[in-house]
């Protein structure tokens, strides 16, 4: 086995390994439904959403950020970016590269960070908002 597939090998086992552990916790807020339905996909339509869909983020995000991500926030990436019809993978390399080209030009750095810094806040008000319960919607 050459070292590339021997790679592959380790991220395929990475990859379904997180996709295991999100099957394995179905309540999370926001879930797919089925578009003929309502109804929320089947573990099998879920299954198979989530490996396509985890796949993406992994592309966007590497495999060692991708490893250390909750289960929990790669599902409802995953989710939101089908909601808003949003290319997976191309979110997190646009969000990476804009903030590094932004940055490392001297009359926008300091802009560049405040841009940070805002969505850092934005983090915050989710955080605070997480802790009171909210419902489990279905979406579309």
């Amino acid at each position: 086995m050459s070292d590339n597939q021997h790679a592959d090998a380790l991220i395929s086992v990475l990859l379904e390994s997180r996709v295991e552990r999100a099957m394995e916790r179905p309540h999370f807020r926001l879930e797919l439904a089925d578009a003929k339905t309502g109804m929320p996909l089947s573990p099998e339509k879920r299954r198979e959403n989530l490996r396509i869909l985890f796949g993406e983020i992994l592309k966007g995000m590497g495999v060692e950020h991708f490893a250390k991500t909750p289960v929990e926030l790669l599902d409802q990436f995953a989710v939101m970016s089908v909601v808003k019809n949003h290319d997976t993978a191309g979110l997190l390399r646009s969000l990476i590269n804009s903030f590094v080209i932004a940055y490392s030009t001297p009359e926008t750095s300091d802009r560049a960070v405040q841009a940070l810094t805002q969505l850092e806040g934005l983090r915050g008000e989710v955080s605070k908002t997480l802790r009171q319960s909210s419902p489990k919607e279905v979406v579309h």
